[in-house]
């Protein structure tokens, strides 16, 4: 059981790492516990363009002798790496619970399934070693890959360690240099993480900055050293990053928000153990998952025996500080996080919505210092109101009613995002047929959400949920470029 007496363990101060060298000299930015609002959790260095310059060049220096090498010997290298932040779990885990407020065991269980999804990644080099040879009228056409040179990885605060490592190691094995900028409100464990994994690499590979946006962001993403972005985050940001990629045409991978809906039929099974597991894919974190279910589609006819089941297992959250055992559900990241949840609630009740609360509060002292909000459910809530049309990203759900199936996909796809959907249905056949028609980058039957992803397959959105996709084969060539050779022999 985690120790919760590490909430008292001494303010960490953590550098930048550039060309394999820690850097500490510079302004710092407080990292603070959204469960104690009064508590500094840590400090990182404000960077600054100077800095972002000296981390593109030492990407750029290292990475000619990285892509020398095969995708084999990349991986043999890197799986050393990975080996290394196997190590150091638990206390990492209690870092990250304390500066995003997640519970310990979602910090630790996302920490621990970080190696094997970057082994995963690292099983494809054989393939991309293997270059594709066709045809030709009077010769050899040889088909292989190169890197773009130097990625820059942008990440939110909600699972940075996660969605890091979903971006650095496709793009090292690729072959490229990277410059990770880290999210000032939630750096600390990633920080140590990819310090681990550079360890492993010849220095200067990966580069590790922190700052903010607006000191920083322009100078990262126009570098004209760089020749790809990642990013994760949000629509208007990508907006931003994706008009000052356009000034030099760099290559974009961008993963964004979503308004996940899950559309219920008439013969879903509203047992307890069905029940509590779409709880947990609503609730877990607060809601705040791109792809957690935001909005839930059910008919009419089982309407109050739905709502009766689904608020059963949801009154049986547990909301407070992540680190107390027992609790299941933490604090929102940020007061604006949770003045805009109580905003859209408050926007749903003044169009004539019923609002209900559930959960209990485990200690009400803390409950009062942090960002805390309760489970809430929201029912006879408009289709055009905010709560159900944004990404709320807090722990409200609109649940809506609809008698026509064909009107409920319609309802569904009527979105600008088109992250993850799901259909749940006793009938599997049937809810396949309905996913196809959702219009989504992952649609799930009868489970939804992060913990079900098979990162075997790609993963992306359509819409203004993202370009391009994550894992398998596809996410690792979104950081390569083909290179097609053709001979003329006689």
């Amino acid at each position: 059981m985690q120790d919760t007496t590490l909430t008292r363990a001494p303010v960490l101060e953590a550098g930048m790492l550039i060309g394999g060298q820690k850097v500490m000299a510079g302004r710092r930015i407080e990292v603070r516990n959204p469960a104690h609002a009064a508590e500094i959790v840590g400090t990182i260095v404000q960077c600054t363009p100077d800095d972002v310059n000296r981390a593109v060049a030492a990407a750029k220096a290292a990475q000619p002798a990285w892509a020398a090498k095969t995708f084999q010997q990349r991986a043999e290298i890197m799986a050393r790496g990975v080996d290394r932040i196997e190590q150091g779990i638990e206390a990492r885990a209690t870092l990250y619970s304390r500066e995003n407020g997640k519970t310990f065991a979602d910090a630790k269980g996302e920490l621990s399934a970080i190696p094997p999804v970057a082994r995963l990644t690292l099983e494809l080099a054989a393939e991309v070693d293997a270059e594709q040879q066709l045809p030709a009228p009077n010769g050899r056409t040889i088909v292989h890959y190169v890197p773009y040179g130097v990625v820059v990885g942008i990440v939110p605060w909600n699972s940075p360690v996660t969605l890091a490592a979903l971006q650095i190691i496709p793009a090292l094995l690729a072959g490229n240099g990277v410059v990770l900028k880290v999210p000032e409100s939630c750096p600390l464990a990633l920080i140590e993480t990819a310090e681990l994994l550079a360890e492993a690499l010849p220095p200067g590979l990966l580069n590790i900055i922190s700052g903010l946006p607006l000191d920083i962001g322009d100078t990262l993403t126009m570098h004209p050293d760089v020749g790809k972005i990642a990013f994760t985050g949000s629509v208007p940001s990508a907006r931003k990053i994706i008009a000052n990629a356009a000034q030099s045409i760099k290559s974009i991978t961008a993963e964004l928000g979503g308004n996940d809906a899950a559309l219920v039929l008439e013969d879903v099974d509203l047992g307890d153990e069905t029940m509590s597991r779409m709880a947990d894919i609503v609730f877990r974190m607060a809601g705040q998952i791109c792809m957690a279910i935001k909005r839930i589609y059910v008919p009419e006819s089982i309407h109050e025996d739905f709502i009766a089941a689904f608020t059963k297992a949801v009154d049986r959250i547990v909301v407070g500080d992540g680190l107390k055992p027992g609790v299941t559900m933490g604090p929102l990241h940020t007061r604006e996080s949770q003045q805009r949840a109580f905003n859209l609630i408050a926007d749903a009740k003044s169009r004539g919505a019923t609002v209900r609360e559930f959960g209990r509060i485990d200690d009400p002292a803390t409950f009062a210092e942090g960002y805390f909000m309760r489970p809430t459910v929201v029912t006879d809530v408009p289709d055009d109101a905010p709560l159900v049309t944004e990404e709320q990203f807090c722990a409200a759900l609109p649940i809506l009613k609809y008698r026509d199936l064909d009107d409920a996909v319609a309802r569904v796809n009527a979105s600008i995002y088109g992250l993850g959907g799901s259909v749940w249905s006793r009938d599997t056949d049937k809810a396949l047929a309905l996913a196809r028609r959702i219009q989504s980058g992952t649609v799930f039957v009868n489970t939804h959400g992060t913990r079900s992803v098979n990162r075997r397959a790609p993963y992306g959105g359509f819409k203004q949920s993202g370009v391009g996709r994550r894992s398998g084969i596809e996410g690792l060539r979104e950081y390569m470029q083909s290179q097609t050779m053709t001979t003329f022999e006689g």
